[in-house]
C-alpha cells in the first residue's frame, strides 16, 4: 500500500495538470474569437449599419488575442504611457466629422461584455461596454472628463458593431500620427 501512494500522487498531478491547462486552452480560446478587425458605428440614439442618420462618429477598432509590441504601440499612438497596468491589446482609429484619430488600447473581456476605451487623455476617456453575439457587438459608449458631471438628460451612446475580419493592424498604422 505505501508503494502505490507516489503512484497516486504522480496520477493526480497529472490530472490537476491537465485540468488547468485545459482551463488555460479554454480562456485562450474565448480570447483567441475576440480578435479580429471590428467596423463600429456611435450613434445619438436608434442605428443600423443600413440606417445611419444617428450616427455621429465611426470607427474601426483591431483586437488582438496578444500583448502588442512596444515598438508597434509607439508608432501609433506615442502617447500611451500606461504599459505596466493596461497592457495595449487593440488599436483604433476614430473618425470623426473634420478629422481621424488613431490610438491604442487595452481590453477586457467579463463573459460576453468587452470593454475597452477609445480616445484618451491625462483628464479624459470615451469608455465602450459591448456585448459580443457572434460576430456582432451592440452596446454603449459615454465620454469621461475628470471632475466633470454629464449635463442633465445625458444619455450614453449606442454603440453597434461588425467583425469585418482577422486583426489587421496595418488599419491602426495607416493613420498614425
Amino acid at each position: 500500500m505505501c508503494r502505490d501512494r507516489p503512484m497516486k500522487r504522480g496520477l493526480l498531478f497529472c490530472c490537476v495538470m491537465a485540468m488547468m491547462a485545459g482551463a488555460a486552452h479554454s480562456a485562450q480560446s474565448k480570447v483567441r474569437g475576440i480578435a479580429g478587425t471590428y467596423d463600429l458605428l456611435i450613434c445619438k440614439g436608434e442605428c443600423s449599419f443600413s440606417e445611419r442618420s444617428n450616427v455621429v462618429r465611426t470607427a474601426v477598432v483591431v483586437i488582438f488575442d496578444h500583448e502588442m509590441r512596444r515598438e508597434e504601440v509607439e508608432r501609433i499612438d506615442a502617447t500611451y504611457l500606461n504599459f505596466r497596468y493596461d497592457k495595449a491589446k487593440a488599436c483604433y482609429m476614430l473618425a470623426y466629422p473634420n478629422r481621424q484619430t488613431s490610438g491604442v488600447t487595452s481590453w477586457t473581456l467579463d463573459g460576453k461584455t468587452l470593454s475597452f476605451s477609445l480616445m484618451h487623455s491625462p483628464d479624459s476617456w470615451y469608455s465602450v461596454r459591448v456585448e459580443r453575439t457572434g460576430d456582432m457587438l451592440r452596446g454603449t459608449g459615454n465620454f469621461w472628463t475628470a471632475g466633470v458631471a454629464p449635463p442633465p438628460g445625458y444619455a450614453p451612446d449606442r454603440i453597434l458593431g461588425k467583425r469585418r475580419g482577422p486583426a489587421d493592424i496595418s488599419i491602426c498604422k495607416a493613420g498614425a500620427h
